[in-house]
């Protein structure tokens, strides 16, 4: 690689880098506005870019003639600059985006060609200008990725992890590089240099002491996975031996919904012994295991027991999720000060519907099932509206 990359194409190295913007940027807009942000963004940048080259490239051939391929690469980059603006006016954002990632590049490669002899007529006060902007911008990008990990350090924290030890080293990072910015100030760079690469050191231990609380993170929120899978297979297993009971089924077929429900069972016990070990790895793949497991019993409902029951019980389970999760949101909404009341009875009315569908089931009643069901339906959506209601009043207050 040669030292060019550490020249003064800073701006251009971050343009390049800026591919993962639709992550970073543009949260909560519609795909189309995203897309248009980050294009303008990357323009924006190849502007300062080009001002750059365009400077180096004019001096280095005050000195050394240039070969015509270095300007056929620039105007190469010009043109799909060019490009990137008549596919925005065109609304083609994903087009542009491309197009101006292209152009990004072709200045990559002009200065790359070019990397010795603009080195060469590199004067020492632009030299020592360039340090001090590398080292402000690795400064920049440390501090970014240092509130990056304290968010997940407080996240931890709030689920009882301790993440004292990342806090103390990113606390050590963030001292440092005030240090080093005083050092910049006092025109001492070659101070500010050695500082910056303890800087990336310490840094690199804190993400050392981040993973562990990955792991721990992880493992809560894989039991707390599990919890909920055995808890809807827990209402699964307890209502099929009833129906069971009712239906007029061969025993062989009885047996074989058992023996599903028997092997989900065990898949759980599985799971959660693995967890208990710490072995997160070997569980995470035991999860899709165990949804299929889950899948299979309800499969197996419906051709042993019946379509209209397996459908009635698929049914049942789907609405037993949806007011988990509309229980979660209710109690997130009143830990924010939200009076949750009306929600929580609505729930309740459901749930309570829910125990008389189970019954219906069990002794057979299919129509007064379906009239059940259909009301389970209606509340839930007015329970889903309303705490959508809420959580936008919330927002907004």
């Amino acid at each position: 690689m040669k030292r060019m990359l550490k020249f003064v194409m800073v701006p251009v190295l971050v343009a390049l880098a800026i591919s993962a913007l639709p992550i970073q940027m543009g949260y909560g807009q519609e795909p189309d506005a995203e897309d248009q942000n980050v294009v303008e963004k990357l323009l924006g940048l190849f502007e300062k870019a080009n001002a750059t080259v365009y400077g180096v490239l004019s001096r280095v051939n005050e000195t050394v003639p240039l070969p015509g391929v270095v300007w056929e690469k620039y105007d190469t980059g010009l043109a799909k600059a060019k490009e990137a603006m008549q596919l925005i006016d065109a609304g083609d954002n994903l087009g542009a985006k491309a197009k101006a990632l292209e152009a990004m590049q072709k200045m990559k490669e002009v200065m790359l060609d070019i990397a010795d002899d603009a080195e060469a007529v590199e004067t020492d006060e632009e030299r020592e200008a360039r340090k001090a902007a590398g080292i402000e911008d690795a400064i920049e990008r440390i501090n970014a990725r240092i509130a990056n990990l304290e968010v997940i350090a407080a996240n931890a924290e709030a689920r009882g992890i301790d993440a004292s030890q990342i806090r103390e080293r990113l606390g050590n990072v963030t001292k440092l590089l005030t240090k080093i910015r005083e050092h910049i100030e006092a025109g001492d760079i070659d101070e500010a240099a050695k500082d910056m690469n303890m800087s990336q050191r310490w840094f690199g231990e804190a993400m050392a002491a981040l993973r562990p609380i990955v792991d721990a993170n992880k493992l809560v929120q894989a039991g707390n996975f599990l919890d909920m899978c055995e808890g809807r297979l827990t209402r699964i297993t307890d209502m099929i031996p009833g129906i069971l009971d009712k239906v007029p089924i061969p025993d062989i077929a009885k047996n074989i919904v058992t023996q599903r429900m028997q092997t989900a069972q065990d898949k759980i016990a599985e799971v959660r012994s693995l967890l208990q070990e710490g072995r997160i790895s070997d569980a995470i793949p035991k999860f899709g295991e165990l949804r299929a497991d889950i899948a299979n019993l309800m499969a197996e409902v419906k051709q042993r027991i019946g379509t209209d029951v397996g459908e009635a019980s698929e049914n049942i389970d789907r609405y037993e999720i949806a007011l988990d999760v509309l229980e979660d949101r209710a109690e997130m909404l009143e830990g924010k000060g939200v009076d949750v009341t009306d929600l929580l009875t609505k729930i309740q009315e459901a749930r309570k519907l829910i125990q008389s569908a189970v019954g219906n089931l069990e002794e057979g009643k299919l129509t007064e099932l379906e009239n059940i069901l259909a009301q389970i339906d209606d509340l839930i959506e007015e329970a889903t509206s309303l705490a959508d209601q809420l959580a936008a009043e919330a927002e907004s207050s």
